[in-house]
């Protein structure tokens, strides 16, 4: 279990705007471990301040790693991270404190994508090699691995939010594009996520004679192949491995549930957890200039309804362009889009959570449009 607490201390200077955020995390310490147990907890404070100040770093881990050994650090940010600090760390009990201090310089958005959040639908995601799972018996993984992954793009995510979780299996070795825009054009999303546990395996680790008092370790793997595609066109967006691992604090023969808080809450449930969130940061950080599309779900009497509304960050008085998209091959059978904009524009006259109505902006007619077609705030 993981718990946090953030403080921000504020600190402006007139010459840079420089703020720094101090953060409190807190992890239990399991099997006497209080490294892994200081570095979860240190990752947990600095998530929480960059989080807080809006900025994406590449990978939490590695900069909780450099803090600790105090190397210098990787960072990739919305925002610029100048310097990190431990400030305290506090062993009471089984739990770990660890306090640090960022110095982040804020910058704000730097493309027009990012006024609308881009909605993004998924499904299952199978296992590989279903012997892998049976450790733990945890088959229906790839079940509850989706609505981790929607907590995350909720709590870490500013561009892209998961609108639909389909309750069946993709088949991985089909042709991706294929696959996410019958996705994308069932659910209404904009983008589909495409996944597949590639790993699940584990080794026992015995103690040796100098070691004989330890008990026996288990460390499993995880990985997951994401694939992120535009839902519209097909386009493969992103394509990439996530790894980690942790140890299996469970013994051979329990049957675990992977929707239950004893799996989440365990050592090797809060690394997938973590590696869920490198998902969504690095799918949001993928798109954060992409615009947002939505589709026409009905046309009456001059007005169209539109499957985005409140959520996605649509208000009263946008004004946003009609577009077909057409898709021909040329003589090398390399797909091309064409898009067709229609002559009017549109302004929002009502908004609901998840939909809202558009009229003309000049008052011309609305011609030539059919539910599916596209629109789009550019």
């Amino acid at each position: 279990m993981k718990r946090f607490f953030v403080l921000i201390s504020i600190l402006l200077s007139p010459a840079s705007q420089a703020i720094w955020f101090e953060a409190t995390g807190q992890a239990v310490i399991v099997q006497g471990d209080k490294q892994q147990a200081r570095q979860l907890a240190t990752q947990e404070a600095i998530k929480q301040a960059l989080m807080f100040a809006g900025a994406r770093v590449s990978s939490v881990q590695k900069l909780a790693n450099g803090l600790l050994q105090d190397d210098r650090f990787e960072i990739r940010a919305g925002g610029e991270v100048d310097r990190v600090e431990l400030v305290n760390e506090v062993y009471q009990d089984d739990i770990v404190t660890v306090s640090i201090r960022a110095d982040i310089f804020p910058e704000e958005a730097q493309c027009s994508g990012a006024d609308y959040r881009k909605s993004l639908v998924t499904s299952w995601f199978p296992i590989k090699d279903k012997r892998q799972a049976t450790l733990g018996e945890v088959f229906d993984l790839g079940k509850a691995l989706p609505k981790q992954l929607s907590r995350a793009f909720s709590l870490s995510s500013r561009h892209v939010q998961v609108d639909a979780i389909q309750n069946f299996y993709l088949t991985p070795d089909l042709h991706p594009a294929a696959q996410a825009m019958g996705l994308t054009k069932r659910s209404g999303g904009q983008l589909a996520l495409l996944a597949e546990i590639t790993d699940l395996s584990h080794q026992q680790n015995t103690p040796g004679a100098l070691t004989f008092w330890r008990d026996t370790t288990i460390e499993r793997q995880f990985a997951l192949q994401v694939t992120l595609v535009e839902g519209m066109t097909g386009e493969v967006l992103m394509q990439e491995q996530f790894h980690t691992s942790a140890p299996w604090q469970f013994s051979l023969h329990d049957s675990i549930q992977p929707e239950s808080q004893q799996f989440w809450q365990s050592s090797y449930g809060m690394a997938v957890s973590d590696l869920l969130t490198s998902v969504a940061q690095r799918v949001d950080e993928e798109v954060s200039c992409l615009p947002a599309n939505g589709r026409v779900l009905k046309v009456s009497n001059e007005q169209l309804t539109i499957n985005m509304g409140q959520h996605q960050g649509v208000n009263r008085g946008d004004k946003l362009r009609v577009f077909k998209l057409n898709q021909f091959m040329d003589p090398l059978g390399h797909p091309h889009y064409q898009y067709f904009l229609h002559p009017v524009e549109v302004i929002v006259t009502q908004v609901q959570q998840d939909y809202a109505l558009l009229e003309s902006a000049n008052g011309a007619p609305l011609a030539n449009i059919q539910p599916n077609d596209f629109v789009s705030k550019r």
